[in-house]
């Protein structure tokens, strides 16, 4: 009896097998596009995923067709190793090994055709995949809750370290102004200057550290209090004893010609010598001259720090983008655009805030990063960062209008260079749905 030999591709692995088997899950979970690909940008740090394989991330995450995101269809992408590699501009071994923590980490599965090669047919008139080889991103759409929560604790834990970061920068400078105040009025305080650099030099979580920082500032604030009350009390008691009795004073008349008896503030003392006026009037015009120096630093300092955007100015003004803009405010945006808000966990209460999320936006409709750049360079970046956001709300409103997200968000881009697109009226359509 002859017997065949099977070839294997690879070696698998117990995170490989985990990602195959969410792959074959038969209750699909209901998500789109959008919002599985800005949660897995928050969470990429989180699950060990940067530098190539993040770079490959955003490659295949947006090959993929928003239509394919549906519960009976499912999000494939084919690419071969040596197409990926000229992308990133790495090695093929490289790619290989960015392909596998991703499937590792319960992002992607392997989907393999007899052969080994990629490849992705489809019907025609529907547009669904007939056949299709390459990486499934089922894993990911299946674990998309898991990933948020993965995310959300990974933004949390962020905030906390970067705000016990402030508060060891802030207590400490406090600790040690507060001990250089309390040692000119004679306090020792050498034990929390000492106790403060133990505290500095101890390897540490940086929230252990703030919260003990924290905990030293009130000791110190309370002993440097507590010792200014004990001076103070003692000084009192000193003026106290300090007060001699009247027996032996004298009283003594002032001689009027020699002691004037009205103050030199007073309204009625007026110097009528030239003197004084001279010296009044010279030193209004000194203040007058280091005004105008001030002023003309100030105009300058500004100018310069403007230079660099008027040119981007004259545009949006050439083109009449400024009035669309002003037309435009964060308020209209933050209540239009809820269902972006919900997927990125943020709402978006000042423009710093929208332009922050932009590069999560960008990734979430597969938009290229020199698409987002030039589209900045045509519309400025409030202008495009308003587009872009709401490009994200219709997709997720309504997946099958929008196909191409990306390629929406360029058609707009178009229209707001020639003038004609109301993004306002889309704000407040959006707001009144």
């Amino acid at each position: 009896m002859q017997s065949t030999g099977v070839a294997s591709f690879r070696k698998m692995t117990p995170g490989m097998l985990e990602s195959q088997r969410l792959a074959m899950a038969n209750d699909i979970v209901k998500t789109t596009k959008a919002e599985v690909a800005i949660t897995l940008k928050k969470a990429a740090p989180a699950m060990g995923i940067d530098g190539t394989a993040y770079h490959i991330l955003d490659i295949l995450i947006g090959l993929t067709r928003a239509d394919d995101w549906k519960q009976d269809r499912r999000p494939l992408v084919a690419i071969s190793n040596e197409k990926l590699a000229e992308y990133v501009c790495r090695s093929t071994r490289t790619v290989i090994r960015a392909l596998k923590r991703l499937v590792e980490a319960g992002i992607l599965a392997y989907r393999d055709s007899s052969t080994g090669r990629r490849f992705i047919y489809r019907n025609d008139a529907s547009g669904e995949i007939d056949r299709g080889y390459g990486f499934d991103f089922s894993p990911a759409r299946q674990r998309v809750a898991e990933i948020k929560q993965i995310g959300d604790a990974f933004q949390a834990r962020l905030r906390a370290e970067q705000e016990a970061k402030r508060t060891v920068n802030r207590l400490s400078r406090a600790i040690v102004d507060a001990c250089r105040t309390g040692q000119s009025d004679g306090v020792d305080c050498e034990v929390y200057l000492q106790e403060l650099t133990a505290l500095m030099d101890t390897p540490m979580m940086v929230v252990e550290r703030a919260e003990k920082i924290s905990e030293l500032y009130e000791v110190v604030i309370a002993d440097l209090a507590a010792a200014q009350e004990g001076e103070t009390q003692t000084a009192d008691n000193s003026d106290k004893t300090a007060e001699m009795s009247g027996d032996h004073d004298i009283d003594v008349t002032p001689y009027n010609i020699t002691t004037p008896q009205t103050p030199i503030n007073s309204k009625q003392w007026q110097p009528s010598y030239d003197g004084y006026s001279k010296t009044n009037f010279a030193s209004n015009e000194a203040q007058k001259i280091a005004l105008e120096k001030d002023q003309s630093s100030k105009f300058s300092a500004k100018s310069s720090g403007t230079a660099q955007l008027q040119s981007q100015q004259e545009t949006l003004l050439d083109n009449g983008l400024s009035e669309h803009l002003s037309a435009i405010s964060i308020g209209l945006i933050d209540s239009a655009t809820a269902q972006t808000q919900e997927i990125l966990g943020m709402p978006f209460s000042s423009w710093f805030d929208l332009l922050q999320s932009a590069e999560q936006l960008r990734l979430a409709i597969g938009l290229s990063e020199d698409g987002w750049k030039q589209a900045i360079l045509t519309l400025g970046e409030k202008m495009a960062a308003a587009v872009l956001v709401v490009t994200v709300e219709k997709t997720l409103r309504d997946p099958e209008g929008i196909s191409r997200p990306a390629g929406y968000f360029r058609a707009c881009v178009d229209r707001a260079k020639d003038g004609k697109l109301a993004l306002h009226k889309s704000l407040y359509g959006l707001a009144l749905a």
